[in-house]
């Protein structure tokens, strides 16, 4: 096999001395595509020239069937062939992704990351090998474009993140295909990748051929040298917040990370949003679920001199006095009060968390809106039916949550609501939300949305009561 296929070893060569992956046991995560069963053979051939200790891992989705058997079994008998020691498990996605409300494609990922890390643990692999080459990279950084990344997600990939390494990243997908070609190496293929459900494969199938014909022929390449770029602009960012940090950071007292909100607003913006994102990174241990638009909520707190605020975030808190600013780690509340219920027109539902009894009935409107008797209770109210997308919930607040409160234009925080309303913090949990699929219809006792309202248009109402228990 040596002599063929000259660029994927040299690659894979290269990489492996530049990230010192030597003398060191490696878990390749193999699909039985093209891409992992390359890497394979590639780091079969380089296995004595690196010394390097090689085992399998191969995880069954159970999306697709006899196929994805097909897969476990051509990677069995792969690795029995090549005297590699394997693991083959199947995973459920599916439970997966409706437990958590993923889509199949982030439930899948994140079931196999986690399977490739206790696969590692247990063995005590020094590094986890991955399959993703130089298109890959490409799709995955316009991908992050069109979800409006910053400066990480327009660096796609890495190389090497912790003990994950991809060997052919800088590998194209045709010289990938030349090297099966001319080794004679079988593989599988997924036919789920020509599926374009799925947003990577329509990018990759749809909008980059239409990209290279239309726009630019080298767009592969232009991508992934805008990556580079980015990695380069980030890393230079990253020691200029270490700059920073170190100059606004202050004496916390009790816990969390404290820092001068003066000291850090004169320095350059985008400055100031890095080191925002840093120090929620640091207290949280990580930023997932932290976007751009909860950075902005605390910088416009900062820029807005305020004398005091506070803010929840995904995971981590923030309070503003004076000009003492603060993030610490959400203490999670043992005994938070959570609740959901479906409203069904016609019936009533206990809600005790409450110690409310809520009924909804729909009826035809007799008389037209101007005749109408609007009720004074305020635990009574009526909205258009035919505004209202089922299943009807009945649930308390969630992160996130806004509305239009009726007499106003634009959307309203629900926790501005509250705050507006002096309503404590310790009760809004227990405030009911009548909602639909698009959202909150009542905050039960103060304010319907304003998009439910009735109107000339209005032929049934949903009339909605909350009674005491």
């Amino acid at each position: 096999m040596s002599g063929l296929g000259s660029m994927v070893l040299a690659e894979v060569r290269n990489f492996l001395a530049r990230h010192s992956v030597e003398d060191k046991s490696v878990l390749l995560a193999v699909s039985g595509g093209i891409d992992s069963v390359t890497l394979l053979h590639a780091l079969l051939e380089l296995r004595n020239e690196f010394s390097l200790e090689l085992s399998v891992a191969h995880l069954d989705h159970g999306l697709r069937g006899e196929s994805s058997t097909g897969d476990a079994e051509f990677v069995r008998q792969l690795t029995a062939e090549l005297n590699l020691k394997s693991t083959i498990e199947t995973r459920p996605v599916n439970r997966v992704a409706e437990q958590q409300s993923l889509s199949l494609e982030e439930a899948a990922r994140s079931v196999r990351y986690d399977f490739l890390d206790e696969v590692a643990t247990e063995e005590s692999d020094d590094f986890i090998a991955l399959g993703h080459n130089r298109n890959d990279q490409a799709e995955t950084i316009l991908m992050n474009i069109l979800r409006g990344a910053g400066l990480r997600g327009l660096g796609g990939m890495g190389e090497r993140n912790g003990p994950y390494i991809r060997p052919l990243l800088n590998v194209p997908r045709d010289e990938i295909a030349r090297y099966v070609e001319e080794n004679q190496i079988e593989y599988r293929v997924d036919e789920t990748n020509e599926d374009t459900s799925f947003t990577r494969n329509r990018i990759r199938h749809e909008l980059i051929p239409e990209l290279e014909a239309d726009y630019n022929p080298n767009v592969v390449d232009s991508l992934v040298r805008l990556g580079e770029l980015a990695k380069h602009a980030r890393d230079f960012t990253a020691d200029r917040v270490d700059e920073v940090v170190g100059e606004i950071k202050i004496d916390g007292g009790s816990g969390g990370i404290c820092f001068n909100r003066k000291k850090l607003l004169k320095y350059h913006p985008y400055l100031q949003r890095a080191t925002v994102r840093r120090l929620i990174g640091e207290v949280k241990g990580n930023l997932k679920d932290v976007s751009f638009s909860h950075v902005e909520e605390v910088l416009d707190k900062l820029r807005k001199e305020p004398a005091s605020a506070r803010l929840d975030l995904p995971g981590v808190t923030f309070s503003l006095d004076r000009e003492k600013c603060c993030f610490g780690a959400e203490i999670p509340e043992k005994n938070r009060i959570t609740f959901r219920y479906e409203l069904h027109p016609g019936e009533e539902t206990v809600v005790e968390e409450a110690g409310l009894e809520i009924s909804a009935n729909v009826k035809p409107l007799a008389r037209g809106r101007d005749d109408f008797d609007f009720p004074s209770d305020r635990l009574i109210e009526v909205v258009d039916w035919r505004k209202v997308e089922r299943p009807i919930l009945i649930r308390n607040r969630e992160y996130g949550d806004r509305f239009v409160p009726l007499g106003m234009d634009g959307e309203k925080k629900l926790k501005d609501f509250f705050i507006d309303l002096k309503i404590p913090r310790e009760n809004r949990d227990r405030i009911p939300l009548v909602c639909d699929r698009n959202g909150v219809i009542w905050v039960v006792g103060y304010r319907i949305d304003d998009r439910y309202r009735i109107d000339e248009a209005t032929n049934e109402i949903m009339t909605i009561k909350a009674r005491k228990i």
